[in-house]
């Protein structure tokens, strides 16, 4: 009897061990996921969020060092309206001008040259305004002009629609109001869809036509224009003292992209997908 008690007591303690054991695991495991839930940044950007880069990033990223990289997608205009009101950690944006009032203004504690693509237009089949082959966007957008050729503008402060107003500013030239221009208001990929819909010229970056020029029936690539540099900024937790909180975080991410881990993965990424390299990194031209 003595013995069978023994027995019993030894599973008895053996069996509370294991379910000591799983329910510490349970709760040190839900421990663990609770604080990665506060461990985590935001990240304003438009294609390289569109198109999955920053997915890539954010996912080798947190496989070495924890936390949760969070984007918003945004045009390059308002992305840096966020970091001003600090509602983002990091910036990534392509209109060289606002981002330097953005350093101007003090919002930045770093910013760097991260990568590029390049700057392209696509056109209905008959190239009415006579654009193919040509790579000066002056000239392109002079002879859209001159033969009041349907143009779909992005309408939206994005880095492209920025690039665009400059370009006609430059050349002297206002086409709003005009019957052939028309501005979508909306981001890369549902403007190219809106300009193949109406047949229309457009502007977009070399990787948004890459991915997505299989969807496109009515229109075709007829100027690679010049790179399309894009910067981030890690922005000032000065101007907003809550983004302290987290800041960390956010300066070993900026550190990560901008370094030989960050500057392969951009390197590689959309090469077995589409054969070519959507963006090529600028901090390291040549990562191993």
């Amino acid at each position: 009897m003595q013995s069978t008690v023994l027995i019993w007591k030894k599973r008895y303690t053996t069996r509370m061990f294991i379910l000591s054991a799983v329910l510490i695991g349970f709760l040190l495991f839900n421990t663990i996921a609770f604080s990665q839930e506060y461990r985590q940044i935001v990240v304003a950007t438009g294609s390289p969020y569109e198109l999955g880069l920053v997915d890539e990033l954010a996912k080798a990223f947190r496989a070495e060092y924890g936390g949760v990289v969070r984007c918003v997608k945004t045009p390059t205009g308002p992305g840096l309206d966020l970091g001003r009101h600090g509602l983002a950690h990091i910036t990534m944006g392509h209109e060289k001008e606002a981002t330097e009032k953005f350093v101007q203004e003090g919002y930045a504690a770093k910013r760097v040259e991260l990568m590029h693509n390049y700057t392209v237009v696509v056109g209905p089949g008959k190239d009415p305004a006579g654009i193919a082959g040509l790579n000066d966007l002056s000239e392109v957008h002079r002879k859209i002009f001159l033969a009041g050729s349907s143009y779909l503008s992005r309408g939206d402060r994005g880095g492209m629609h920025m690039l665009e107003l400059k370009i006609w500013k430059e050349l002297d030239l206002n086409p709003r109001g005009q019957s052939w221009y028309k501005e979508s208001g909306t981001f890369m990929l549902d403007s190219l869809l809106n300009a193949d819909k109406t047949g229309r010229y457009h502007m977009l970056d070399s990787s948004t036509w890459a991915i997505h020029k299989s969807k496109v029936k009515n229109l075709e690539l007829f100027v690679t224009g010049p790179p399309n540099r894009y910067e981030m900024c890690l922005v000032n937790p000065d101007k907003h003292p809550h983004l302290n909180y987290n800041y960390d975080l956010a300066k070993l991410f900026y550190d990560f992209v901008a370094g030989p881990e960050g500057q392969r993965i951009i390197a590689r990424f959309g090469r077995r997908e589409y054969g070519e390299s959507l963006y090529h990194p600028d901090v390291i031209t040549n990562p191993q």
